[in-house]
């Protein structure tokens, strides 16, 4: 397993880890403490030698507390990690992105985060194939102008 480069999620719309190796077939998106300056879902996006994929995703996210799924939504621009509620609600975990099919490099997603102050957790899960092979990974947010203002993300792939 490689551990990459710690990246601390203060600024900025979105963080790229790039430089992917071939024959990469697991990724993990670890976070610790994010939050963003808006209310934005968060989401990762993958892509190849040709830039980010930002449509032809298919997924969904829900927030659950017990047995109750208390909001949900689907996705198409990238795999949904959870939402944030302003820059008091802090989120915790990790995404999972695994390879489906090297013949039609579709990756699969599935996501386990907890938010601070509230009891429950986002779970998700998706599917993408791309149009080359997995190089770079890219975690930002649905609207594309809220910021990162607190907090770290790390990937590890083997």
């Amino acid at each position: 397993i490689t551990l990459g480069t710690v990246v601390a999620s203060t600024s900025g719309t979105s963080i790229d880890f790039t430089g992917i190796p071939a024959g990469t077939k697991r990724i993990l998106v670890n976070v610790d403490q994010i939050s963003t300056n808006g209310s934005s879902y968060t989401m990762l996006q993958i892509g190849d030698s040709g830039g980010f994929e930002t449509s032809g995703y298919n997924g969904c996210i829900a927030w659950t507390q017990g047995s109750n799924i208390v909001v949900s939504g689907n996705f198409t621009t990238g795999f949904g990690v959870f939402a944030n509620w302003g820059p008091t609600t802090i989120g915790c975990g990790t995404n999972i992105l695994s390879l489906l099919d090297p013949a039609t490099n579709t990756w699969v997603s599935s996501s386990t985060h907890g938010r601070s102050g509230n009891v429950g957790n986002w779970h998700g899960g998706g599917g993408k194939a791309l149009s080359g092979v997995l190089t770079q990974v890219r975690f930002t947010m649905v609207n594309g102008s809220d910021a990162f203002d607190a907090g770290k993300i790390n990937i590890s792939y083997e």
